[in-house]
């Protein structure tokens, strides 16, 4: 007699074999005891389960899109953005002020070092965050952002010497940032397929409500108290890392305790041409991406624009940023999402070099800030869901970790460059240049991305 057994056998070799569904056994087969039994015993199993994880559970075509449970992990998805993108897209209202007060007596290569660490700890801490929430949830990680970056963020209001801050923003509180940004991330791609990049695109505009609140409430409150700005921004990122922690549902189910095979999770995807491809791609645009936003503002100083109107320029690029992210992630799910990152990252660079590099008055400024955060913010609310476009669904998080560890090292080395080529003369040009350089050359790394893959596809 047959039984309900549990194979061992890999899911993507019987990812396609029908999942026996609970019904009642038809009357036809009572005459037939042995038959009956047998037919019974399959039917009252619920799922046929491979390496512990059910099998129709996993499959990356049949996601449920619709629901409330999906789009309250999104409104997770928001709220973590919020805090962690958005505190990283005011790092440049940071950067203006530290070098108009704390300090003052550094350049301008010496305070970005602040920014670029607060980046690259962010990308980088998806090496263990991701897997942590493929193994352990993703909540679990969301929750330990909440408190980090709290703890961070209000650690700022009492630092007075460069080593300090770079422990309490760039390390600290980028380490919250990132478990509210790879927690939130990985329990998203487990619920949507078709609408996979609205759904990443209206998370991600979390990111540019947050830079627009969070800047406004610094801007309005550090030119009073520094600590009162902070503390009060501390508080404001408390209350929606809590929601995200809160509304962040996985999908799948926990797996069983597995060994923790190094080559297998962090070496195998990168022998994949289309993964490696795209992470060299997100390489270079890594580096020049934040260059823009950090230094909007100091560059707008040094063409002669009021500090105050400077610092709101941030705001203007936040602006951008949210239609950004969710027109062109919904966008995305109607056309090849790999081309359209390629066309959308080449026209940011072009924003940069040339327009922004001729822009010195206070309004064309305005413009090609607005412009920027409009392709920028594409970018950023695409890059992980075009991970999650070429990875196995339960292998989400820990490939975005992947991912994210070997781009960090282009965050870690952005803004040194930047403000090495700015020097102590205060001339920006050289700087509009690379910004705008490096996004090219990603586009036309991705356009390749984008070749190879519909090969494959059409191979297929």
């Amino acid at each position: 007699m047959r039984t309900c057994n549990q194979s061992s056998t890999s899911y993507r070799s019987l990812i396609f074999e029908p999942t026996v569904s609970t019904v009642t056994p038809p009357a036809v087969y009572g005459q037939y005891d042995d038959e009956r039994s047998c037919i019974k015993e399959d039917l009252d199993c619920e799922h046929t389960k491979y390496d512990t994880i059910p099998l129709d559970r996993l499959s990356n075509d049949n996601l449920p899109d619709i629901g409330l449970k999906p789009w309250l992990v999104v409104l997770g998805g928001f709220c973590g953005q919020f805090c962690s993108i958005g505190m990283i897209n005011i790092i440049g209202i940071f950067i203006a002020y530290y070098q108009l007060n704390q300090l003052a007596g550094l350049s301008p290569s010496t305070i970005s070092w602040v920014g670029s660490i607060q980046s690259f700890t962010f990308s980088f801490s998806g090496l263990f965050c991701g897997r942590i929430a493929d193994v352990y949830g993703p909540r679990l990680v969301t929750a330990g952002g909440c408190f980090f970056i709290t703890v961070g963020m209000l650690a700022i209001a009492f630092c007075k010497e460069y080593y300090q801050l770079v422990l309490a923003q760039g390390i600290c509180a980028a380490l919250g940032a990132a478990g509210l940004f790879y927690g939130p991330t990985a329990a998203i791609s487990g619920w949507f397929s078709e609408r996979r990049g609205l759904a990443f695109g209206v998370a991600a505009s979390g990111a540019s409500i947050g830079g627009i609140c969070l800047s406004l409430i610094f801007q309005s409150l550090a030119g009073k108290s520094f600590q009162i700005a902070v503390y009060v921004t501390a508080a404001v990122l408390f209350v929606f890392s809590f929601i995200a922690t809160a509304t962040t549902f996985s999908r799948l189910p926990m797996p069983s305790t597995q060994p923790y095979q190094l080559a297998k999770l962090y070496v195998d995807p990168f022998l994949e041409p289309v993964f490696s491809l795209y992470t060299a791609s997100m390489f270079l645009i890594y580096l020049g991406l934040y260059v823009p936003m950090a230094y909007f503002a100091s560059s707008a100083i040094a063409d002669g624009v009021p500090t105050e109107n400077s610092l709101q320029i941030v705001t203007y690029f936040n602006v951008g940023s949210f239609f950004g992210r969710v027109l062109l992630g919904l966008l995305s799910d109607r056309m090849n999402k790999f081309a359209l990152f390629s066309i959308i990252t080449l026209i940011a660079g072009l924003v940069s070099t040339p327009f922004w590099y001729i822009s010195h008055s206070e309004a064309a400024i305005i413009v090609v800030a607005v412009a920027n955060g409009f392709f920028t913010g594409g970018i950023l609310a695409m890059f992980t869901a075009l991970v999650a476009e070429i990875s196995p669904v339960e292998e989400i998080g820990t490939r975005i970790g992947a991912f994210s560890g070997v781009i960090s090292f282009g965050a870690l080395a952005s803004l040194p460059i930047a403000g090495a080529i700015v020097g102590t003369d205060g001339n920006y040009s050289g700087l509009k240049i690379y910004a705008g350089v490096t996004l090219i050359a990603g586009a036309i790394v991705a356009a390749i991305v984008s070749f190879k893959r519909s090969r494959v596809v059409d191979h297929r």
